[in-house]
């Protein structure tokens, strides 16, 4: 069977109102393409920025501890009265490094989508 010319054409294009909502439809599926792109980079820009002053705090924090440690066992601070002002201040750094671990693990290095 042979086809005219009109016939043949007309599986292969479509109507003009038909090519009008495919452009509409690939725009608009390029726009949520962009939109989800710029998101994730804010994304990875504000996970980079956090994740950077969370090992900054957990940095200074050791330090510090380190330091109070050294003038205690050099005896530039003296707490024979004051036992107890050493422990908490170790108990509660010690807390903040794992409250901010468990930060940084939980919401900024998780996979969840």
């Amino acid at each position: 069977m042979i086809l005219s010319r009109d016939e043949a054409l007309k599986g292969i294009t479509a109507p003009a109102d038909q090519e009008d909502d495919q452009k509409n439809e690939g725009i608009q599926d390029a726009e949520l393409a962009r939109v989800e792109i710029d998101g994730r980079k804010q994304y990875y820009a504000l996970r980079r920025d956090w994740s950077g002053y969370i090992a900054s705090w957990i940095s200074a924090l050791i330090l510090f501890n380190a330091g109070l440690t050294i003038c205690v066992g050099a005896g530039v601070f003296s707490f024979v009265d004051m036992q107890w002002f050493i422990t908490a201040v170790t108990v509660e750094t010690f807390l903040q490094i794992v409250g901010m671990g468990y930060i940084a693990v939980r919401f900024l290095f998780s996979h969840r989508p």
